[in-house]
Parts: structure tokens; C-alpha cells; sequence
């Protein structure tokens, strides 16, 4: 089973038995691993303090690019999707900690991951099924790992070069030596260690977990697009139910009032988030949630302006929201709820 990256994300442990719990799920686990109950930091750890924005940064790669040979499917505007990135908090043989506009993450790997340093920064990059883990050494910014997963792709039946996903787009990438670690099963991922010019260094096993804990502060550049189903409450968390498994999402990004059996989708665009929590067959959310930096779109301040996944858009306050912006500055960070007519239910400070 090596070679396959998997994702269980809202687990989060500081102490060293639970480091070796998770490495030893790491070990054992192929299929999306349950959940763990979610920690919330102030209470099992002490955060470092947010990291500043790291501009995005792509390695320039001489693999390849998949030819145009067909039409493209329409991007599925429920797949998930997620670029974010942390810089190292702490790292252990096998396990590295990073933090992150968003939240903690990890990552850890039984045959990867061994000199990771302080001063690297590390990327996730999720595109439906495909992911990309890029560590890049923060003052040259020089590419130190590439860690690329998704089901095997071949471009002819001499299955001598993969295809897969990078952040730059398709790539085809020649396993060499490595190809007898390369599954058979056409259905499983695999997860392959290539080189900035595009050498496959490796075959490896690596998981990811990442719990979703307050909106970001700056502009992190994270980007992120997530659908899933809410399957359990607890505390101020929701527990979604995703395509890359059960995510935890604290209520200091802005919802409230969700319910179990409700789908809700978020994205993350830098500063902003918004969620929307749907009912039944409803094509259209029962409630919006968007959070971002208070902006006021008059000189009157009877209108408020916050980016939304259509764009940047406009509301009007009533009455309860002009007295609920009375005493509130320009570029405070707020949450604007949203019915389903998109008028504005209330406008609060974001916690």
C-alpha cells in the first residue's frame, strides 16, 4: 500500500503518544481514516503567531505538458479545491507541523519527511482527487521535496510515462527504476517524489490533516472551495462531511446555527471566507455567511461591500445593521448573515 497519499483532516495532537498514534494510523489506515475528536488550540496548545503572506511560488518544471487531444470536462464546482501555506512550527522524523492562515496542519509520511527544517515552508495544493506538497526553502525560495498523488494516468499502453496533476497543469513524468512500485490497480493513488525538471525520486506513503479553526487574518493567499454534508456537532465545530474526508469547522469562521443533514459548502479567498448551509433539495442556501474586513461601500456607511464566490458584492444594511456598524471601524473584521433572498439577517463582529 505504498505510494498512496491520504487525507483525514481534523485531527490534531500535541503530545508525543498522540504523535504515535497518528503515525502508527499512518502505518495501518488505507481507507479515508475516521475522525478524531477536534482539539481546539487554546486549549491543547499555544499557537505561534500567524505567519506573514508568502507570495505563491511555482517550480519550473521541463516535464512535459499533456497534449490537447480532447475537450476538457467543466470543472465540477463541488470538487474540492485548496491551496494553502504554512510555515514550519514544529518537525519531528516522519511528522511536521505547520502553521498556517487557517489553522494547524500536518504532515507526515513513514518514508519521507526526515529534514524538514524551520526554515522551510510547505504548500498543499488540492485539485479534486490530486494533490501536490511542495517544500520550498523559505529565503531562496528553491524547491527542497515535491510530493505529486492522484490516480495513475498513462499516456499509452507501454504504461512508460504518468500523467498527473501539478499545480502548473498536467505533466507526464517517467517512473524509471520506480515502476514496479506503481499499483496495478488502476483505481488506487499513488503518491511520487518528483524533482524540479521532473525525475521521480521516490515512491512514498504520506497523509495530510488539517483542521479548519478561524477565518484568516491577512491575505494569505489560501484559496479554498469545499462541499460536503454536516454529519456531527460538537462544541463550537462542525463536522462536514467531504470528498477528502470529515473536516472540522470552527465556528470563529463565521457560521452559525447549522444543523446535522444540512450540506454546506466554504471558500477561503484570502481574507474572506463564505459559507453557505443549504436545506433539502434547495438549490439556493437557507443562510450565507460572509466574513472579511469591514468595508464601507458609501460615505453614508449604509452599505457594506465583502467579496462573495460570485465576486464582490454590495448589501445594504437595515436599520439593525446600521445600529450593529455604529460602533464598529473600517477594516475590523465582520460576518454578514444572509437569507435566502440574499437580504442581510445580521451583521456581527467576527470572534
Amino acid at each position: 500500500m505504498s505510494g498512496q497519499l491520504r487525507r483525514r483532516i481534523g485531527f490534531i495532537s500535541s503530545e508525543p503518544a498522540g504523535l504515535a498514534a497518528l503515525l502508527l494510523v499512518a502505518a495501518l489506515a488505507y481507507c479515508p481514516a475516521a475522525y478524531a475528536e477536534p482539539i481546539p488550540a487554546e486549549e491543547n496548545m499555544t499557537a505561534p503567531a500567524d505567519p506573514a503572506p508568502i507570495p505563491a511560488e511555482g517550480p519550473t518544471s521541463s516535464a512535459s505538458a499533456a497534449p490537447a487531444t480532447e475537450e476538457q470536462p467543466a470543472e465540477d464546482p463541488l470538487a474540492p479545491s485548496l491551496r494553502v501555506t504554512g510555515s514550519v512550527w514544529r518537525s519531528n522524523p516522519g511528522i511536521v507541523f505547520l502553521q498556517t492562515p487557517i489553522g494547524v496542519l500536518s504532515l507526515s509520511s513513514k518514508t519521507a519527511l526526515r529534514d524538514v527544517k524551520t526554515s522551510h515552508k510547505i504548500t498543499l495544493s488540492v485539485n479534486g482527487s490530486n494533490t501536490a506538497v511542495d517544500v520550498r526553502d523559505r529565503r531562496t525560495g528553491s524547491l527542497v521535496h515535491r510530493y505529486l498523488s492522484g490516480i495513475p494516468r498513462y499516456t499509452s499502453g507501454e504504461k512508460q510515462d504518468l500523467l498527473l496533476w501539478t499545480p502548473e497543469g498536467d505533466q507526464t513524468f517517467a517512473p524509471g527504476a520506480y515502476a514496479a512500485k506503481i499499483p496495478d490497480d488502476a483505481e488506487s493513488p499513488i503518491a511520487l517524489e518528483v524533482s524540479e525538471t521532473g525525475t521521480v525520486k521516490g515512491v512514498h506513503d504520506l497523509q495530510f490533516d488539517l483542521q479548519i479553526s478561524q477565518a484568516p487574518k491577512a491575505d494569505s493567499q489560501t484559496r479554498m472551495r469545499l462541499h460536503g454534508t454536516i454529519s456531527k456537532l460538537k462544541s463550537s465545530f462542525v463536522f462536514l462531511d467531504t470528498p477528502l474526508g470529515v473536516v472540522t469547522v470552527s465556528a470563529k469562521t463565521g457560521v452559525r446555527n447549522a444543523k446535522v443533514g444540512q450540506d454546506m459548502t466554504v471558500w477561503i479567498h484570502g481574507d474572506h471566507v463564505a459559507i453557505d448551509l443549504y436545506q433539502g433539495d434547495s438549490a439556493a442556501p437557507v443562510r450565507r455567511f460572509l466574513s472579511g474586513r469591514l468595508v464601507y461601500a458609501a460615505s453614508d456607511k449604509n452599505s457594506v461591500m465583502l467579496w462573495t464566490p460570485e465576486g464582490d458584492k454590495t448589501f445594504q444594511a437595515d436599520h439593525r445593521g446600521k445600529s450593529s456598524l455604529a460602533s464598529v471601524k473600517e477594516g475590523t473584521p465582520i460576518t454578514v448573515e444572509l437569507d435566502q433572498q440574499g437580504e442581510i439577517v445580521e451583521i456581527r463582529r467576527l470572534n
